[in-house]
């Protein structure tokens, strides 16, 4: 038989019931660590790649996630998607590649695939601020950056630039190098609707 310590309990009745909610502070001389979505403290939201569109915002906004991950049928990740690509010219440009029509398109035809993402090892990051890396993605015009263990090789978080300057109260000033008149088009259209 085991021991354990007793304690007093009371009624939800006699207590007030306001919840006390207080937003994590993250200031830009924070470990980097400090803004990771880290997935072995949260499990990530996943989609499956075949989710229609507005399925996934529905999703999205029910579970009130801002990001999820895109899986296969055998929970392999695919790649990332968030609320910002799924409301964005992304769309029409996924439209206008694919020839389906709006309520035909899935995540998998507007995620960032796997092979578009960029990722850092764990150690590389050990110590890094939050600085150093909102100012990679802002430089680099990434909108994630994943976080893989430097030993098992295996995803154990990721970084999400908007997330981040929310939690710092920062503006964002995403530019990236376009190679084509497209590209800077597209880059303006995505980033005045985030």
């Amino acid at each position: 038989m085991s021991v354990y310590n007793a304690f007093a309990i009371q009624s939800v009745a006699e207590m007030p019931t306001n919840l006390q909610i207080e937003p994590t502070t993250v200031s830009l001389d924070n470990l980097a660590i400090d803004a990771m979505h880290a997935l072995n403290v949260q499990a990530p939201h996943m989609l499956d790649v075949e989710t229609s569109i507005d399925e996934a915002l529905l999703i999205l906004k029910r579970t009130h996630n801002r990001t999820s991950v895109v899986v296969d049928s055998y929970n392999n990740m695919l790649g990332l998607i968030s609320k910002a690509r799924l409301t964005s010219s992304y769309v029409l440009k996924a439209v206008a590649k694919t020839g389906l029509s709006r309520k035909d398109l899935t995540v998998g035809d507007l995620m960032i695939s796997k092979a578009n993402l960029k990722c850092v090892t764990d150690t590389s990051i050990k110590s890094a601020r939050v600085v150093d890396v909102l100012k990679m993605l802002e430089s680099e015009g990434h909108e994630h950056l994943l976080v893989v263990n430097a030993q098992s090789k295996t995803v154990i978080g990721y970084f999400d630039l908007i997330d981040m300057a929310k939690m710092v109260g920062r503006p964002l000033s995403q530019f990236k190098l376009a190679k084509s008149f497209t590209e800077i088009v597209d880059s303006l259209w995505h980033h005045n609707e985030i």
